[in-house]
This record gives structure tokens, sequence and C-alpha cells, in this order.
């Protein structure tokens, strides 16, 4: 679940806030949500003080109650992982908030083809939050937790009938299918076999003769099905 936080004191605009986030979900499968915030409240920082990564949208001016600085400033004491976008209606604003040193993606213009901007920016933010997205798995003896920008591949054990999730640091063997974890990923990791998901970005090269693909940590596999080679090898230009 991915949580929207928007601050703004206009209702007009956190109308056209939600629109926009909206309009960029539709063709997400990630589940999300969207609360609104007219001012700082108790009810606010509550949900500051929950430690899931969100993604806020926060207006700079908010007449009578913090700025958006300010209250970026408050998120970033306990939390970095967070995504912070700024708007504002002055532009003159965006030396000071760069100076605040509270890492924000980006600064945006209500006035500046703000619509195509905001979907931009929300976008970068989505990409971002998938990097430090954590899987959990279970079985009866044990809980894994697994970052997805970790994983190298997955390939499936069919005598064993269980999954190997090959990670930078270890091995996970779980006992949800290629389909099941596939599902839990996003774009970067390709189907290169029904029994093997491969992670584009940690490829560093393909022999396509050998069929063996080449990991930037120096492991290899030779899981290329004869039915994916055309489209893996479009995919990997195209990434």
């Amino acid at each position: 679940m991915i949580k929207f936080i928007i601050y703004d004191d206009e209702k007009i605009f956190r109308s056209k806030l939600k629109d926009s986030i909206n309009n960029t979900m539709h063709s997400s499968k990630e589940e999300y949500s969207i609360e609104e915030f007219e001012k700082y409240n108790n009810k606010m920082q509550k949900v500051i003080n929950n430690n899931e990564p969100k993604i806020y949208i926060l207006d700079i001016e908010v007449p009578g109650s913090l700025s958006g600085i300010d209250l970026a400033r408050k998120i970033r004491q306990n939390d970095w992982n967070s995504i912070i976008i700024l708007v504002t209606s002055h532009v003159d604003m965006g030396y000071e908030a760069l100076k605040a040193q509270i890492m924000l993606l980006d600064f945006i213009s209500k006035f500046n083809d703000c619509e195509s901007n905001l979907n931009h920016t929300i976008k970068k933010a989505l990409t971002k939050l998938e990097t430090k997205k954590i899987l959990i798995f279970e079985n009866s003896e044990m809980t894994y937790k697994v970052h997805v920008d970790d994983i190298i591949y997955v390939v499936r054990d069919t005598i064993d009938r269980k999954s190997i999730i090959k990670t930078e640091y270890n091995e996970v063997i779980v006992n949800e299918t290629i389909t099941d974890i596939q599902n839990m990923l996003d774009k970067r990791f390709f189907l290169t076999h029904r029994s093997c998901l491969v992670n584009i970005d940690k490829v560093s090269k393909i022999d396509w003769k050998e069929n063996i693909i080449y990991f930037t940590d120096g492991e290899t596999i030779d899981y290329i099905s004869k039915y994916k080679r055309k489209e893996l090898k479009e995919y990997v230009r195209s990434w």
C-alpha cells in the first residue's frame, strides 16, 4: 500500500492534486490511499510518526499553520525514507527549500505546467519507493525480509518445489511460486524463463550464443528460454 499525504490549505488545489495522483496510479498495480490536510494538527503528527514510507506533497505556504518546509523538517527528524515533493505559488521560494536540506525529490510551481510536472514527479517517487520496498516471506519456522533492490534473480527448484531468491548477500528459499513473486515485483524484473526472474538492473552482459546472463556481482545463470530471447533482447535495449 502506497500512502499519499497532501498538505495544502486550498481545497480546489487539493482536489487537483488528488486527480493527478489518481490519473498517475490508474495504470499501476499498486494499491494506494490518499489522505489530505489543510493544516498541521495532531492527526497529521500521528501520520508522520508512522514509520511506513509515504509520498508527501506539501504546499510551502499554509497561512495560520506550519509551512511546508517546516513540516518537512518535522518529517525528516525520524523519517528519511519517505518522498517529499514541495509545491508553491512562488518559485522564488525554491532556494529556501533547497537550503533547508530536507532531501526533496522535486519542487513544483503551481502555475507552470503543474499537472504534467506533478505526474512526472509522482512516477519518479514510485520508482524510488520500489527500491526501498521490502518483501516478507514466512513459513512455519522462519520469517524472511528481502529488500527488492537487493534481488539479483529468482529461480524455481522444480524438484523441491521451492523458489530460490538470490540477493547480493545471501539466498532465501521460499514456498511461493515464480508467478507469486513476479506479482510482488516491479518492471525491473523480467521473466527470462518460466522458472527464472531476472533483475535487469543487475545484468552486466548477456551471451546470446551460449544463453548465459552475467550479473554485476560476477554471478551467471543460463535460464533463457528460446521463446523469450527476442522479447528479452528488446527489453534490454529499451531499458
